[in-house]
């Protein structure tokens, strides 16, 4: 038989190993392609609403770079772990070191060629429908799909160093142990080593501490926010690391003191014991990506619905923008034209009266006041103010929480009109968000109001405030308004004095529906890629744990035998089974969920606590209560199949 006979034999004889192990690297090649896809696709980050996304999606780029590691490195352990005895035997028959490792490097050499051209391919057509569905739903759809040769590259060579560097750890391993270690790899178990329960009890008031620590210190330290948060999270993967390694041994004590409870479960504590120890990286890992996972999704849901509801409380118009004799000289006649939507009517159409006074003064270039009439101002506003002709009304256009006192207008103001110096002192401040246009006023009567028109030059302008009947579908008319206001601007050729504002922002058209579209355009994608990369992370911590379950059916054939032979029946080592498979399933997400929780309560402290942010406590009930259902259901499958190969 030649060496390329023996390979074709060995691969036919170990199908279902090498399938299995095909179809996890083919994985981890789709995901991280399609994140590429993404992430290298220059024509979305080129677009204005998306500015910054590219620093965003950093972190769960990392994310998923480091999963891709650990998951094919694991994948490659078992594939490996499996195959040992086989290796040895061809060993003990006369195969040589040097053919040994010929024949790893050309099998494993043959499976990665296979999963880069399966995973890229799977990638490719995924990438299109997931970037289709990503864009249709931010609305995007000017922006092309393509797929280019830095991706390619990027993804193969990503590839590629994880898996040499998985397969040269495999064959320095393999190569270092003897043959009779290597023979005896599939009856071979690990022992417990450095039990203490002293350290499990420590790791589990570790987490905690950290836990709480975290919560009380890493928000609202000012510069120092990034450093606590940087602390308390090493902390608490520190304590997670120990706690699952040994947290066992200390529950397993504890359950010793209650003989009652201890004894009828001895078989169960005793293996759950050595497979939580065992099992250490994987449950670690496991923890922190069912956090990730529910902390993401809860977080991100919640500031989508919480952003629309600021949106709307930011932007109290649903159209407006400042028209003057030079800019946006728009008649009402064509005003009202563009306006006429039988299915969308408008419902207000206001205007507020303003006047832009520049100071003339070289110390302070960018200081003006902005006036607006008294009666303007309690239309606009629904207030019955009164004010005397030589005071004013410092109206600051924000929420009290937010307002920001300018002391140049708090200290009454002068003026130099054509006669003498106008004088006005200030009545009271009043903070209210009104106007879509940021800026503060000084609200005078009719009477002064005209006098300074009349005596300063500035710039006589009008606010115009248009509320149509659903503001979620003025899109259309939004664009048409600002197409033909470009188109009057450019047709009027008088140029704009030197002493007045000319800057094209201040005559934008400032709309709630740009606004919204804006930020969904920026959220709608992190948050499709957030749940991209979270469906990767559930079906990776599924994968991960299956993986192991199937690593271990042989042994867990021997323990059954073995215990039927002392009088377990088949019912009794069922339910054995079902509960240590139940608690590699659910102990480590269960931990994740409450991790995400002290998360969702240190970052929901920022905005009031979660009782000012109901909404943030619903998400997370809602994520994590999916995201353990799903696990139910994973759980469910993963026992049936360990039932019809072990029983």
């Amino acid at each position: 038989m030649t060496f390329n006979q023996l390979i074709w034999k060995m691969a036919q004889g170990n199908k279902k190993k090498y399938i299995f192990y095909f179809l996890c690297n083919s994985f981890a090649v789709m995901f991280f392609f399609i994140f590429t896809t993404i992430y290298l696709n220059e024509a979305l980050f080129g677009v204005e609403e998306l500015e910054g996304l590219h620093d965003i999606l950093l972190i769960p780029g990392a994310a998923l770079l480091f999963f891709t590691v650990f998951f094919i490195n694991y994948a490659h352990k078992i594939f490996i772990k499996r195959r040992k005895k086989e290796f040895s035997l061809l060993m003990t028959l006369g195969m040589s070191n040097r053919d040994l490792l010929k024949l790893i490097l050309l099998e494993n050499g043959c499976l990665a060629i296979l999963a880069l051209a399966s995973g890229l391919t799977a990638g490719a057509i995924f990438s299109r429908l997931f970037f289709m569905l990503l864009m249709n739903s931010v609305g995007l759809k000017m922006i092309s799909f393509h797929i280019s040769f830095e991706m390619l590259v990027t993804t193969i060579t990503a590839y590629l160093i994880v898996f040499v560097f998985t397969v040269a750890m495999t064959i320095y391993n393999l190569l270092s142990k003897s043959l009779t270690e290597s023979l005896k790899s599939d009856r071979y178990v690990e022992n417990l080593k450095y039990r203490s329960p002293v350290i499990g009890g420590l790791g589990i008031i570790l987490l905690v501490g950290t836990a709480v620590l975290f919560y009380i210190t890493a928000i609202n330290q000012g510069q120092d926010s990034g450093t606590y948060f940087f602390i308390w999270t090493s902390g608490i993967i520190m304590g997670l690391y120990i706690t699952l390694s040994q947290c066992m041994s200390f529950l397993v004590d504890v359950a010793k003191r209650y003989p009652s409870f201890y004894f009828p479960r001895v078989l169960f504590f005793s293996s759950i014991e050595n497979k939580f120890r065992n099992l250490t990286s994987i449950l670690v890992l496991v923890s922190i990506m069912s956090m990730v996972t529910i902390f993401f999704t809860s977080f991100t849901f919640f500031l989508i619905k919480y952003q629309e509801k600021e949106l709307v409380d930011w932007y109290p118009n649903d159209i407006s923008f400042v028209r003057t004799e030079w800019k946006n000289n728009i008649s009402d006649e064509e005003l009202n034209r563009i306006l006429t939507n039988p299915n969308n009517p408008l419902i207000t159409h206001e205007e507020l009266r303003a006047f832009l006074y520049i100071v003339k003064d070289q110390n302070y270039p960018e200081l003006d006041y902005e006036f607006m009439p008294l009666s303007d101002f309690n239309r606009i506003s629904n207030e019955q103010i009164e004010l005397a002709d030589e005071e004013y009304l410092y109206f600051i256009n924000m929420d009290s929480e937010y307002a920001y006192v300018q002391e140049y207008l708090n200290n009454g103001i002068q003026l130099m009109g054509n006669a003498k110096v106008l004088e006005y002192s200030i009545d009271d401040i009043y903070s209210k968000r009104i106007l879509n246009e940021g800026g503060d006023y000084l609200i005078l009567t009719d009477k002064e109001f005209e006098r300074i028109k009349n005596e300063v030059t500035g710039l006589e302008y009008s606010i115009q405030i248009l509320n149509v009947q659903g503001w979620k579908d003025s899109a259309q008319i939004v664009e048409e308004l600002k197409s033909r206001l470009s188109t009057l601007n450019s047709e009027n050729l008088r140029e704009i004095p030197q002493s007045l504002v000319d800057a094209n922002y201040w005559y934008e058209v400032n709309s709630r529906i740009q606004a919204y579209n804006n930020t969904i355009f920026t959220n709608g994608i992190i948050f499709f890629v957030t749940i991209f990369i979270c469906v990767l992370f559930f079906f990776g911590t599924f994968i991960l744990l299956y993986l192991n379950v199937i690593s271990n059916t042989e042994e867990e054939k021997r323990r059954f035998q073995k215990l039927y032979k002392i009088g377990i029946t088949r019912k009794e080592f069922r339910l054995l089974l079902s509960r240590e498979l139940g608690m590699i399933f659910f102990f480590a997400p269960i931990i994740g969920s409450c991790l995400a929780f002290v998360y969702i309560l240190t970052f929901g402290k920022d905005g009031g606590g979660l009782l000012e942010n109901i909404s943030l406590l619903y998400s997370y009930l809602s994520m994590s209560g999916l995201y353990l259902i799903i696990q139910v259901y994973a759980y469910l499958y993963a026992r049936k199949k360990l039932f019809e190969q072990v029983m």
